[in-house]
């Protein structure tokens, strides 16, 4: 029987999966099923994985009619019969050695730890497009994802939340922890919330990478942050302890803007003095300062021109994730 079962959840990912369903395939940790489970897809994306289940017969195909990644991830689980599982997206792929670096810190950390799960480190693929490149750089820094800015961590260490992560099968089902499927979005936090609740411990491990591909334009890349934000509301509506005060800046930010234009149109109508119209606008100078200095510091960093996007993606990230997190205020 395999030791570990990895789920990938998959919808029209004909671009990627093959490169993902191949890097597990030629894992050093050959004992393992690689459970993937297409959400209904409109492209190749089933033909590419037929024709990998008859070249493997550890990859299995399974079907999610509601198409979400969160009932898709529960069809994996329940369909898992190893001792541990993993999860992985189709527009990703993994050093051959993940799931071994993984499975052994595992076994080693739960000696230490009342241990719920051990995740991954995010990475740029090397053939990612210069913006999702640019994404990435972005959400590494203060400014636009709350980390430290260009560091990664040395060791392995407890965090809130984990990503592509290995948990022991036992604990999820005896727990009773599953995938809530009304989570469109941040259904991993919540996830992993569950277990945190349960009184267990999630690590991060620096050198189980994941190179996830980024979205591709800043109008796929603002949906994405709007729909976090949605979710985000939610999350933190289900579990009031992990709203932390700077998920709520993006928020502000939006009030502030509105706040922006009405005194655009009262100085406009003069209704308000050129120095009262300062003061407004003086916190729209300010972020546009720094917005400017972190892509200075990106395109210095990384040495391109071409991370000029990220002049953009900053305020993609605040704005679109304040958005979201308004309307999941507003519809509930």
């Amino acid at each position: 029987m395999a030791v570990i079962d990895v789920i990938v959840g998959v919808k029209n990912e004909e671009e990627y999966i093959e490169r993902c369903i191949r890097s597990l395939m030629t894992q050093t940790m050959e004992d393992i099923n690689i459970l993937v489970v297409d959400g209904m897809s409109k492209d190749r994306t089933r033909d590419i994985i037929s024709k990998l289940v008859d070249e493997d017969p550890r990859v299995k195909l399974l079907i999610n009619e509601r198409e979400t990644i969160s009932t898709g991830r529960n069809i994996g689980l329940n369909a898992s019969t190893s001792e541990y599982v993993a999860y992985l997206d189709g527009h990703a792929y993994v050093d051959e050695d993940w799931l071994k670096t993984l499975y052994s810190s595992y076994k080693e950390c739960e000696k230490k730890y009342p241990l719920g799960g051990i995740g991954s480190t995010y990475a740029s693929p090397e053939d990612d497009s210069p913006f999702g490149k640019t994404v990435a750089y972005c959400v590494q820094t203060m400014f636009g994802g709350l980390g430290t800015s260009f560091t990664e961590e040395k060791e392995i260490h407890p965090v809130d939340t984990v990503a592509f992560a290995l948990y022991k099968r036992s604990k999820l089902t005896g727990e009773g922890i599953i995938y809530d499927e009304k989570m469109t979005h941040c259904e991993d936090t919540d996830f992993n919330h569950q277990l945190v609740n349960k009184g267990y411990v999630l690590l991060k491990h620096p050198e189980a990478k994941v190179y996830q591909y980024r979205r591709k334009n800043i109008g796929q890349f603002f949906l994405q942050m709007f729909k976090y934000g949605e979710g985000r509301y939610k999350l933190a509506n289900k579990y009031r302890e992990t709203l932390k005060y700077y998920h709520l800046i993006p928020v502000f930010v939006i009030f502030y803007l509105l706040f922006v234009v009405i005194g655009l149109i009262l100085f406009l109508i003069n209704q308000i003095s050129f120095y009262y119209s300062i003061l407004i606008f003086l916190p729209v100078f300010l972020y546009l300062i720094i917005d400017i200095i972190y892509t200075l510091i990106i395109m210095a960093h990384h040495g391109s021109l071409k991370h000029a996007f990220a002049l953009l993606i900053f305020p993609a990230i605040h704005i679109g994730y304040g958005i979201g997190f308004l309307k999941g205020l507003v519809v509930d």
